[in-house]
């Protein structure tokens, strides 16, 4: 399968990436500035604006599905990872960026609908958030963590909560996968995902457990089309 990957230069774009091409899959990359994206076997890069649905039709012309890891910038370094510091430092730029989120996932994501009907490309996976939920599959404490998060990062859920809607009313084949909370750490492939999965949204998944969960909603699990997707432990 092609899979196109819109925010590839993040944290989960580059383990989608990652884990696509482990899997066999050719990949094109789409970010504002592919040229920080070293080209390797079956993989490809593309320049592509969210804020700009036209060269997004472009980027993701030929392609069999779009994974959208879009998200307020946190300011991600592609060397920092193999240095070790990473989780406080990143936890911080995640809190920050949520705190100020800016539009680009209310803006972004309807931009990206519009490519993908351009495109004649019918599938999209959208990264969202553990904290879009209203917590009704969760366990109590959990419920009540996921309050407090909705409160504290209310902006970041309110750009969010646009983008759902919007991929939720279109047409497409899509599906919008939730996760937890994240760090840098070692895949396991060990995690719980599916509608309405029972997860703990503080328990940290790895960067690289949610990109295996977008790969999979991508291209080989039927049943989550038009579904919204709990990741997590």
């Amino acid at each position: 399968m092609k899979i196109a990957i819109i925010g590839a230069t993040g944290g989960t774009g580059r383990k989608v990436m990652e884990r696509a091409l482990a899997l066999g899959h050719e990949v094109v990359a789409v970010a504002r500035r592919p040229e920080v994206i070293s080209p390797i076997e079956r993989l490809s890069t593309r320049q592509g604006d969210v804020f700009d649905a036209s060269s997004i039709a472009k980027a993701i012309a030929g392609t069999d599905v779009v994974i959208s890891c879009i998200g307020p910038s946190s300011n991600f370094s592609p060397g920092a990872e193999k240095k070790g510091l990473l989780n406080i430092r990143a936890a911080r730029n995640v809190m920050a960026a949520n705190f100020s989120p800016g539009t680009v996932m209310s803006e972004g994501i309807p931009n990206m609908l519009a490519a993908c009907e351009r495109a004649g490309v019918k599938r999209l996976v959208m990264q969202s958030g553990i904290n879009l939920t209203d917590g009704k599959e969760l366990s109590a404490v959990n419920r009540w963590a996921v309050g407090i998060m909705r409160r504290i990062f209310w902006k970041a859920i309110e750009d969010k909560s646009i983008a759902e809607h919007a991929v939720i009313g279109s047409d497409l084949e899509w599906v919008i996968v939730r996760a937890s909370a994240l760090k840098y750490a070692g895949e396991t492939l060990k995690y719980r995902a599916g509608p309405s999965a029972r997860i703990a949204p503080l328990q940290a998944l790895s960067y690289a457990d949610c990109a295996d969960c977008l790969v999979r909603a991508a291209t080989s699990e039927p049943s989550w089309i038009r579904e919204i997707v709990n990741v997590g432990r």
